[in-house]
């Protein structure tokens, strides 16, 4: 790992999903029982270019053994997805990042699960992966092959890093929903994606659910979360 990094070997990351969970999970999980903390801003700021740095938070363990990392992708335009994209894939290899691990909720009107309803599946399984040891790749059930990535940030995350051919990439995916008024699409997630999360890392990385359900409200409320709806921004099949 670069020094000046506020990345770390294992890195996990979330976005603006469809359910608007995946982020709202970091908030209250603790990696080895250790809180991450804010990364310094400089840190970030000489990692990713300015035009893309205000997108991207990030969350580093003391320990710098694992990192989280936050993408604001809502009001980005179709050039700016790219270039965050990019900016994230090559923070990645000047940080050494050995493996991500991303967090989202999809539309998913097909998927059929008897459990949480999180999926499973995986990229450049050859690249480096010493951290693979510590997680359980056969905790969810694996992504259905019909399905299709259509949200164009992730997307576009996905193209590079496999263009890369590094890091070796996980991604846990809930069968989301709209937020809705109440914004109960976003709570049942962010509880669907915690529990995953854990069962995937073998509980190295722990989320304290209760207090996701006591704060939510108050995170949410205080970022004027709308009840929106873009159905191409999904995972669906052909």
């Amino acid at each position: 790992m670069s020094q000046s990094s506020p990345l770390a070997p294992r890195v996990f990351l979330a976005f603006d999903d469809f359910s608007l969970a995946g982020k709202h999970v970091f908030p209250f999980a603790t990696f080895d029982g250790i809180q991450s903390q804010d990364a310094p801003q400089v840190a970030t700021a000489t990692l990713f270019p300015n035009k893309v740095s205000e997108f991207i938070q990030v969350k580093s363990q003391p320990d710098n053994k694992a990192a989280f990392v936050t993408v604001s992708t809502t009001s980005l335009k179709r050039n700016e997805r790219w270039e965050l994209a990019d900016a994230l894939v090559t923070a990645f290899d000047q940080s050494n990042v050995q493996e991500v691990t991303i967090l989202g909720a999809l539309h998913l009107p097909y998927a059929q699960d008897r459990d949480l309803n999180v999926f499973y599946c995986s990229l450049n399984e050859d690249a480096l992966g010493e951290q693979t040891q510590y997680l359980d790749l056969s905790a969810l059930p694996t992504v259905d092959s019909k399905w299709e990535v259509k949200d164009p940030f992730l997307s576009a995350l996905l193209h590079l890093i496999q263009v890369e051919r590094s890091p070796r990439t996980h991604l846990l995916l809930a069968k989301g929903y709209k937020p809705g008024r109440d914004l109960s699409g976003t709570y049942d997630a962010v509880d669907a994606l915690g529990k995953a999360l854990q069962r995937f890392t073998r509980g190295q990385v722990t989320v304290d659910l209760e207090q996701a359900k006591r704060e939510l409200p108050r995170l949410l409320a205080k970022e004027k979360v709308k009840d929106k709806s873009d159905d191409h921004l999904a995972l669906l099949y052909h």
